[in-house]
């Protein structure tokens, strides 16, 4: 390996190759090797819809499904002059892969429109993902109508176990109706200072009554209860969060009373109400219904 190190006459590449190694030798080894690159990120997964978010959708739509996209063609600007500047109409192919919720049966390749921005990155980033769908199955063979454009989320198993999880509670017999508004409310002052109750009746959809109770005593946190039925149920208790009374509640009620739920009110007892029915709906859990975002 010397000789052809020092042979002139030796090719030049197997000189060179020579010399590399008797000068690794000689400093103490060969160069540590390159660290391999790092595998791309994996894709991160879809963040967990919120409650609210999914209830208002299953409780406004016929049909629920689990697809994967195909394809996602942008129609031509022609087609859609209803768009704002910057949007795009896309024609969706999906296989159906699951109809968790339906009134007929789902082909297994559908077909569907979406916006979004007007951009070739959002058509194809759409492709091989898989989404849960709401709406309803269309007239003909493969059709389906997202009830609205933000009416499709990202598929996970946390989203697809929550959408199956509000599809049981919402739509249950029993499940609490929508509420409308309030229709009266009332305030008992009680034998000692700091010491009252206030009641608040809701209207609802179907008719259903629902009460909300506030209960103060001297030097203790307010009591909070809401109850379904015509008597108020002492053994009621606040609603938890991600539940049907605290969706149709924290999602429905208004900031604050209206006048006409306290006319015929004493001045005394029309603020004592009032500060009790906003103390409830502060304590309340915000309702999220915000969509996730697609592209």
């Amino acid at each position: 390996m010397t000789d052809k190190c020092n042979n002139p006459k030796a090719p030049r590449p197997a000189r060179r190759l020579a010399c590399s190694i008797l000068l690794a030798l000689a400093t103490g080894g060969f160069p540590a090797l390159a660290a391999p690159s790092p595998a791309p990120a994996e894709q991160a997964a879809p963040a967990t819809i919120s409650y609210a978010r999914v209830a208002d959708l299953v409780t406004s739509v016929s049909a629920v499904a689990t697809v994967r996209v195909r394809s996602a063609t942008p129609l031509k600007r022609e087609r859609t002059p209803d768009l704002a500047p910057g949007r795009a109409r896309f024609y969706i192919e999906a296989d159906t892969i699951g109809l968790i919720r339906g009134d007929s049966v789902m082909a297994t390749r559908v077909s569907f429109l979406l916006d979004g921005p007007d951009s070739k990155a959002a058509g194809k980033s759409l492709r091989k993902r898989s989404f849960l769908i709401f709406g309803k199955i269309g007239p003909q063979v493969g059709q389906f109508q997202l009830a609205s454009s933000t009416a499709l989320v990202a598929w996970s198993p946390a989203n697809e176990a929550l959408v199956r999880k509000a599809i049981r509670e919402m739509l249950a017999h029993d499940a609490p109706p929508a509420i409308t508004g309030i229709s009266s409310a009332f305030h008992v002052p009680g034998a000692i200072l700091g010491e009252g109750e206030t009641q608040v009746f809701l209207e609802t959809a179907d008719g259903t009554p629902i009460s909300l109770s506030i209960i103060r005593r001297p030097d203790e946190q307010p009591q909070f209860s809401a109850s379904l039925g015509e008597i108020v149920d002492d053994s009621a208790s606040f609603p938890a969060p991600d539940t049907p009374l605290w969706y149709r509640l924290a999602c429905s009620l208004p900031d604050a009373l209206p006048p006409r739920a306290l006319s015929g009110l004493e001045p005394a007892d029309a603020t004592s109400a009032a500060r009790d029915y906003n103390a409830f709906h502060q304590a309340l859990a915000p309702c999220n219904r915000t969509p996730q975002p697609v592209f």
